[in-house]
């Protein structure tokens, strides 16, 4: 085995001289490059600073060109350090024409990638040798490196219509084929909300805010063990930052049983709560739902366990997370807290196109309500960040009235709760009342609740 110790990195001061050179006598050259490199993905120093002033002097619109450029490196006092003249006269002295830029911009590429996967792997090889990192620790800050530097790779061109409207057809044809089926996603398991979002579509960033235990949790779970349309049974990945995993099982036990949650955490069960209990632990273990519970999850595990998880199962069909407020990105600590939270709801919409899976990421509401006469939320009562906002396709507002006008409510009473769907990207926003059966933590349709 050869002793990769003592080998150069990967790279190419050919490739890197052609781009420079070329982009030196063409601007078309210089902008299909931009497009393809970044400063980092050149080796030599004195090369990345040429690249550097050639974009500062083309986002400035000002012309590069043989003089021009000379001209920049001495104003910015770096003409000498890069070698001056000889430097110059270097990058275009073998250049013979600019039509192959691309291929060089290219090569730089997949050598400043390689650089960028023995650097991860040197870092792996020291997690392994750290005593205070379990091994599955290991294993997922590994993953995540290998990632990292994976997606320095990726591109995104441009999409040519008539590539696009076989696909589009195909689904206008589905929809059609359905015989004017409300829904064309994740089933919410409630008919008004359904009319209103027809499901959770695939890539979608969905999110349930409410202030603090109106419900959002039981809400969330209604929809993962209640949804998916009938007949289904979808794969659902949980992540729970707040609640154990046993707690939400126990939640869900009840909502499907119908036996009161405080009499299965004191032990006083009748002999009809054990049969209802038993069908419904039946029931939910062939169910394909999936808890991962890890209370410091990172924007990057939560990242590559997605990921791993649609490999694993690629009929993925629903992730939630509650809640989005108690993620981090980890060691890397943002300037302020609304820049964290702002990160963080960029990625959950990354990841749920990256795996063609709807998300909906339960979040806090800031305490303004509290402050109004009228107690109900608004779209700028979401907490920490407007990004939020911004970066989701559909925002659902939960909102209890009795929460504030019912002092000590009996557990058996029911509540009736108000999900205004506040931002739809794709269609309507509307009100859908729903009813709030306490003992069971489960929401009902709110002419429904009688047949309960």
């Amino acid at each position: 085995m050869p002793d990769f110790n003592n080998m150069p990195p990967p790279e190419s001061p050919e490739a890197e001289r052609a781009v420079l050179g070329a982009c030196v006598l063409s601007r078309d050259a210089l902008g299909t490059a931009i497009e393809i490199l970044k400063v980092d993905d050149f080796y030599d120093t004195n090369n990345k600073i040429a690249w550097t002033v050639m974009l500062e002097m083309y986002a400035t619109e000002k012309p590069v060109d043989f003089v021009t450029f000379s001209d920049e490196l001495k104003n910015k006092n770096v003409f000498e350090k890069i070698g001056g003249q000889p430097f110059l006269a270097g990058l275009i002295s073998d250049i013979r024409t600019t039509a192959n830029v691309d291929y060089y911009a290219e090569i730089i590429k997949d050598t400043a990638l390689r650089r960028r996967l023995i650097e991860a792997g040197n870092r792996i090889i020291a997690f392994a040798y750290d005593h205070n990192l379990t091994s599955q620790l290991i294993i997922e800050k590994s993953e995540a490196e290998i990632f990292e530097a994976a997606q320095s790779k990726s591109t995104s061109d441009f999409l040519a219509l008539r590539d696009l409207i076989a696909p589009s057809f195909r689904k206008i044809e589905e929809a059609y084929k359905s015989q004017g089926s409300t829904v064309t996603g994740f089933s919410s398991g409630f008919d008004d909300l359904d009319r209103l979002i027809t499901g959770f579509q695939p890539g979608s960033l969905n999110i349930l805010a409410a202030r603090p235990s109106m419900g959002k949790t039981a809400l969330a779970l209604n929809f993962a063990q209640f949804g998916g349309g009938n007949g289904n049974n979808p794969y659902v990945l949980i992540y729970s930052l707040e609640m154990s995993a046993e707690q939400l099982v126990r939640r869900m036990f009840a909502a499907e049983a119908g036996v009161d949650m405080v009499r299965m955490n004191n032990g006083t069960l009748g002999g009809d709560d054990w049969n209802r209990l038993t069908e419904a632990a039946k029931f939910l273990s062939e169910r394909n739902i999936y808890i991962n519970d890890d209370s410091n999850l990172t924007i990057m595990d939560f990242r590559t366990r997605c990921r791993r998880f649609k490999n694993r199962f690629p009929g993925l069909a629903l992730i939630i997370v509650d809640y989005l407020q108690l993620m981090s990105t980890g060691d890397r600590r943002p300037d302020s807290r609304q820049q964290e939270v702002s990160e963080i709801s960029r990625l959950l919409k990354i990841v749920a196109r990256e795996v063609e899976c709807p998300v909906i990421a339960l979040s806090q509401l800031s305490r303004e309500a509290e402050k109004r006469t009228e107690k109900k939320p608004q779209l700028s009562d979401l907490r920490d960040s407007g990004a939020i906002e911004q970066d989701a396709d559909i925002v659902m507002l939960l909102y209890r009235e009795d929460y504030y006008t019912e002092q000590n409510p009996k557990p058996d009473q029911e509540s009736k709760a108000e999900l205004r769907v506040a931002k739809n990207r794709n269609g309507s926003t509307g009100i859908c009342y729903l009813t709030f059966l306490r003992e069971y933590t489960r929401f009902v349709g709110y002419e429904a609740e009688q047949n309960f």
